[in-house]
């Protein structure tokens, strides 16, 4: 069990703690060691029950209140253990007369410490008493649930899957009515039916035909200002709107969008007057533009559908046969192969889910852990209910159980996990590895295996494999960001403040408790004095400050001792420097970020910050750090915006913790940089790209630069992302070696494939851009033999690659992107790319049909893994005829292909607005713009 959970609090901390209160370490009263020694052994025998309590389902008052008075208690021995240790502190190394002035210092810290515990005594006593009473130890829950009827939309859930197709071709024929007027498509239903995934397939099929186009959410409660900044930054990139009003921006956005063609869609709208204020701001210009509007309430539909020409589009549920496929493919990965002994029983489970696609999914998730067997699936089937209601105005009780059903069947770390993402506002992209460390510094996650960020990767892959999370920009093969569904969102709030796990201030009336213990501003503003009195009341117990929205009033940021997560993140804010003067008082703080431009410098107190482990500075206007920072010993990660900040190789010496840094490019002292660099014996990740543009006579240093990394790469280098005038030195020996290795980006444009990285035999993921490439240079990284994961850019070359069967058997993801006309095609070999499950190509038209020829002689086919296949062709020269020949040759190739059926292909086009619109007038421009052609 990890130290801290939502149903365990710090129980497993607390417990940890009173030992090392036992050791030599801390020399302790007689009479307090007693009771430190009592509190250790009741309470790891209280941990039995409380974690079997946490892990269940339903529980009675009594017990749930047990539960809750354990929790707090626990939390509340851990403040006080931490006060104590912090006041005494361990390990003095001083002389004696200065061992002996402290012991003097700290007697009453001493005989404080024995009071608090004595009455920590009691109240464990206390508890235990209750404990007998109740018979805790013999206890079942009751075989009902509490239902929380509250219900939001679930994003995305049927993309790409069943029944999507026909619904998005219905919506398009609505669109594409020969009127010239501004039309209203509003697509209304319950949550979980994938409005938003039908209103989104619809944008991208057919958003190219227009010359604007953009996409908002609007939530239950919309911050309008940004969701115009939104729209403004999406059809008119140029516009600096960072200090334009409400009035301002709409004036904008109605100049921008006069006289052109635009499609929006305004998604997940809640209120009349909201739909009202946005729809002012987009003109009706008689020029065929289109706006689609998703919401839950048909009164809101009907508000969207004024005109004669609007619609108003009912989402259906899925049909039986649209069910059964859904359900089979994301339980079997196959839309009819489902056991005979198992069909019954899914008839049974189906007719429970009502065709909502988020009922299945999430109940196919749930089977897709548990036995294949009639019984598993009938214990599950005989807990749903007795329907599930679809309807806008729902009671919505069977969808919240099935949610829970999914959210009990998680380990109690990950429920822990999982509520953690309540502190996010609703809609918002959530940052993967922000997220991971957020855990770690909040004590969620023990070592099972490996380490702790290896824990939260695995915890992280979990909950995505379960639905309960959802990555975003899936088609650009990096998860960098998640999202979790609305629907999930108001159910672990629900959860959250049931357990006083998180406080959420999203302008929605809540009843606050009397200790906050993690706390996530939302709001633009708190609307009662009562907020700022609780949050000030609770300063002393909030473990978790999350700020996500600008607000008029904050507390005074003082003395919140048992601080572990801070993190302002705000675009802009009117926030100064003075509100973090007081953030060395943060004692037991253990991630800082500060994501805003209003803050221009830390406070010197920054380096009281012993225990400090991650530092993220991007987007600051903090451009060096204060001399204290040299002091945090226990710094792990360290990120600083590149573009203004300046390192002290002083500063980064001293802090021999260090694994992770990003980004340097500016140095104040090349030389002792260089020098300090070699003793970071910890560090796993370094970013330095942009290093050369800043330090001077970087000639004279980029050799060293190069040594000492190929040095630091024998102890424990895992990321490396530098510029090539630094790789070429570092990779030009073919016995070059970084055993740990696993990603290595060179920035910038490098002559040829170094030889050197034939011997990077660990590299799971590279990123490489060259000026020049032929058969030689795509041998050498097909000699990579851990290589999972390839971004390969090329300028130029002398014809065309072939990619054998020799090479790349465990490749999963291929980026191929040909920037220039002289570049190289490439064609793949029967066999070739075994593993390959992601593959994008990003190629001129001209270029195509040029040197490649026909597209389906690639050799697609070959690719026999390919499940994803993305292209993008730049039309830039070219006329529609070569675009549309490149991508029918694309088409062509994949009717060739094995898995033609289930492979998804996705043509993209860039720069259509610099096509011709035939070949006799780029003739005409080409020449006079004396511009060369191919």
């Amino acid at each position: 069990m990890a130290d801290v959970g939502v149903g365990t609090g710090a129980l497993g901390s607390v417990i940890a703690k009173l030992a090392a209160l036992l050791g030599d370490e801390y020399k302790m009263l007689n009479r307090v060691r007693k009771d430190i020694t009592f509190l250790e052994r009741e309470l790891r025998r209280m941990q039995i029950l409380v974690n079997a309590l946490a892990d269940m389902e339903g529980l009675d008052a009594l017990a749930k209140d047990w539960k809750g008075s354990m929790r707090d208690l626990s939390y509340d021995m851990e403040e006080c253990i931490d006060r104590f240790m912090r006041r005494v502190g361990g390990g003095d190394k001083r002389s004696f007369p200065k061992k002996a002035a402290r012991r003097l210092k700290t007697l009453f810290a001493r005989h404080g410490i024995g009071t608090q515990i004595k009455e920590l005594k009691a109240r464990v006593a206390e508890e235990g008493e209750r404990r007998q009473r109740l018979n805790l130890d013999n206890y079942a829950p009751p075989t009902t649930v509490a239902i929380d009827p509250r219900l939001a939309a679930f994003h995305g859930v049927a993309k790409g899957l069943v029944a999507m197709d026909g619904r998005r071709d219905e919506v398009i024929s609505l669109l594409t009515e020969e009127r010239v007027e501004l039309k209203v498509v509003a697509i209304v239903g319950g949550g979980g039916l994938g409005k938003t995934t039908l209103a989104m397939e619809t944008y991208r099929k057919i958003g190219e035909h227009f010359q604007c186009r953009a996409s908002v959410s609007v939530s239950r409660t919309p911050d309008l200002e940004t969701l115009l900044k939104d729209v403004l930054s999406q059809i008119d990139g140029d516009a600096q709107s960072e200090r334009w009003k409400k009035d301002q921006l709409i004036r904008r956005i109605q100049s921008s969008l006069t006289g052109k063609r635009y499609i929006l869609v305004i998604d997940d709208v809640w209120k009349i007057q909201d739909w009202k204020f946005l729809k002012a701001a987009f003109p009706d210009n008689d020029n065929g533009s289109r706006i689609i509007v998703t919401t839950r309430i048909t009164n809101v539909a009907k508000s969207c559908c004024s005109n004669s020409s609007d619609h108003l589009y009912q989402m259906p549920p899925l049909n039986d046969v649209d069910s059964q496929r859904l359900f089979f493919k994301r339980i079997f990965n196959s839309d009819n192969s489902c056991p005979t002994q198992l069909e019954d029983v899914s008839a049974r489970i189906l007719r429970k889910c009502g065709g909502v696609p988020l009922a299945i999914i999430t109940i196919a998730s749930l089977l897709s852990h548990k036995p294949q067997t009639p019984d598993e699936w009938e214990r599950l089937q005989d807990s749903i209910g007795a329907g599930l209601s679809y309807e806008s105005h729902g009671d919505g009780n069977d969808m919240r159980h099935i949610l829970l059903l999914s959210y009990w069947d998680l380990p109690h770390h990950l429920k822990t996990c999982l509520l953690y993402l309540c502190i996010y506002p609703e809609d918002a992209e959530i940052p993967c590895e922000e997220l991971k460390w957020k855990w770690i510094a909040e004590g969620f996650l023990a070592v099972k295996r490996g380490n702790l960020y290896e824990e939260a990767q695995s915890c992280f892959n979990e909950l995505v494999n379960r639905s309960m999370i959802q990555l975003l920009h899936a088609h650009s093969f990096e998860e960098k960001y998640c999202q979790v569904h609305d629907m999930v969102l108001d159910l672990i709030i629900s959860l959250s403040d049931e357990e006083n796990f998180a406080t959420v201030l999203n302008g929605v009336p809540n009843s606050l408790p009397s200790k906050i213990r993690r706390l996530s501003l939302q709001s633009s503003w708190f609307e009662q004095k009562g907020e700022i009195q609780a949050i000030t009341r609770s300063k002393l117990h909030v473990r978790s400050l999350n700020v996500f929205r600008v607000t008029k009033e904050i507390p005074p940021l003082v003395d919140f001792l048992s601080l572990r997560v801070f993190d302002i993140s705000m675009h802009r804010s009117s926030w100064e420097n003075k509100y973090i003067r007081n953030i060395g008082s943060f004692y037991e703080l253990r991630y800082l970020r500060i994501h805003t431009r209003a803050i221009t410098k830390l406070p010197e107190d920054i380096g009281k910050l012993q225990n400090l482990e991650t530092l993220d500075l991007r987007r600051t206007s903090i451009f060096k750090l204060p001399s204290t920072t040299a002091r945090l010993q226990k710094l792990v990660r360290l990120f600083v915006d590149f573009s203004q900040f300046v390192f002290s190789a002083d500063m980064l010496g001293s802090m021999r913790a260090l694994e992770e840094v990003s980004d340097i490019c500016k140095v104040d002292n090349p030389e002792k940089f260089l020098e300090e660099l070699r003793h970071l014996t910890k560090l796993r990740k370094i970013s330095m790209s942009l290093l050369w543009l800043w330090c001077e006579d970087f000639e004279c240093y980029r050799e060293r630069l190069g040594s000492y990394l190929n040095e630091l790469g024998k102890y424990n280098l895992r990321y490396l992302h530098i510029h090539e005038k630094i790789g070429k030195y570092m990779l030009r020996d073919t016995c070059c070696t970084f055993p740990y290795l696993q990603h290595l980006n060179l920035e910038w444009s490098i002559k040829r494939v170094p030889k050197g990285m034939a011997s990077l035999t660990n590299i799971l993921k590279l990123q490489i851009e060259v000026l020049q490439f032929d058969e030689e240079d795509l041998h050498v990284l097909m000699c990579m033999p851990s290589l999972a994961y390839l971004q390969l850019k090329v300028h130029g070359s002398t014809g065309v690659v072939t990619v054998s069967s020799d090479g790349f058997k465990l490749l999963e993801v291929f980026h191929y992107i040909i920037y220039r006309a002289e570049a190289t095609g490439i064609e793949f070999a029967a066999g070739a790319m075994p593993a390959l499950r992601r593959l994008h190509l990003y190629w001129s038209a001209c270029l195509v049909l040029s040197r490649s020829g026909d597209g389906a002689g690639m050799g697609i086919e070959h690719l026999s893994s390919l499940p994803h296949l993305e292209v993008e062709t730049n039309c830039c020269h070219a006329i529609p005829e070569e675009v549309e020949a490149v991508e029918g040759s694309i088409e062509k190739a994949i009717v060739l292909h094995p898995n033609r059926q289930t492979l998804q292909l996705y043509l993209r086009r860039k720069n259509e607005d610099k096509m011709f619109r035939d070949d006799k007038v780029r003739q005409k421009e080409l020449k006079r713009e004396d511009v060369f052609y191919l």
